[in-house]
């Protein structure tokens, strides 16, 4: 008894030259490709695609790319090879208004699709929770069976400026100071925490923690305490002085580097807590910068 026939598929080799890049480097992929038989007008497509994920949701758009099959036919059992050059963009945040305007005017060429608000992405990073991942992608089509291949490839966090100031609630003004600039995973981070207290209060303890704190829009998914370190144990504060505690923490050595996507984001938060019985902490938060390992 037949059932049916099984189609003609495209089998479809991805290489690059290296596994990671920087925003604005080049990633050089090598794309075979062998029909199982002859294909009359395939269209096949290279690209630099990024996604961002968190539970029940997911964004990917394609920065960059090039068609290396056009309607062009191809020999069953014969491979073909392409080389494309794909630019990583220097762009890890959004920001930038769509213009309406395609980045090339061909209307044949892959970035006749691609708008210059298209040309950015957080870089790689896998928290609990949230993904920011990069991958060279090939589609075909008219390929008998369709085609949809991915190669993953990391895009690095770059050393970066650290993100200023301190956000405090309570019956204190808290301030946590650390040195200015992103911290690699496995970096020690020393800093100052200062209470300042509104009126006098009796606390049970101060300390710093490091949380890892994933959003998807406003809500948050993930605010997890990573690493706390204990700097004084019960005392009470007199009213409007400083009390000044130096503190220095590890950043845990398989920390996700921050990235701030466009729905999505992994930060790292560094929280000094006033402890205080039966009534709310006065905490303030000042934003930690990861970047990649190595760099």
């Amino acid at each position: 008894m037949i059932f049916g026939r099984r189609g003609p598929t495209l089998a479809v080799d991805i290489r690059t030259d290296r596994d990671a890049y920087r925003p604005g480097e080049i990633v050089r992929a090598t794309v075979r490709l062998t029909p199982s038989a002859d294909l009359e007008s395939p269209e096949v497509s290279v690209a630099l695609l990024h996604a961002d994920t968190a539970e029940g949701w997911s964004d990917s758009w394609a920065v960059d790319g090039r068609f290396v099959v056009e309607e062009e036919s191809m020999r069953g059992g014969v491979t073909v090879e392409h080389v494309v050059e794909l630019r990583v963009p220097e762009r890890a945040t959004p920001g930038l208004e769509e213009t309406g305007e395609p980045l090339v005017d061909d209307p044949e060429d892959f970035r006749h699709d691609l708008d210059a608000a298209d040309l950015w992405g957080a870089p790689s990073s896998t928290g609990r929770r949230v993904r920011s991942t990069w991958a060279v992608q090939v589609v075909g089509r008219g390929t008998g069976k369709p085609v949809d291949e991915r190669r993953p490839v990391t895009v690095l966090a770059l050393p970066a400026r650290g993100r200023p100031g301190t956000r405090s609630r309570g019956p204190a003004d808290v301030a946590v100071t650390i040195p200015d600039g992103s911290v690699a995973p496995g970096a020690t981070v020393s800093g100052r925490l200062r209470v300042t207290p509104e009126r006098e209060l009796a606390v049970r303890s101060l300390r710093v923690d490091l949380l890892l704190v994933e959003r998807l829009d406003d809500r948050v998914l993930t605010a997890d305490r990573v690493v706390s370190v204990p700097l004084a144990a019960a005392e009470t504060l007199p009213a409007r002085v400083p009390r000044d505690l130096p503190f220095a923490l590890t950043v845990p050595p398989d920390a996700a580097p921050t990235a701030l996507a466009d729905g999505a984001s992994i930060r790292w938060e560094l929280h000094g807590v006033v402890d205080l019985a039966r009534r709310e902490d006065a905490v303030g938060v000042h934003e930690l910068v990861v970047h990649s390992a190595g760099l």
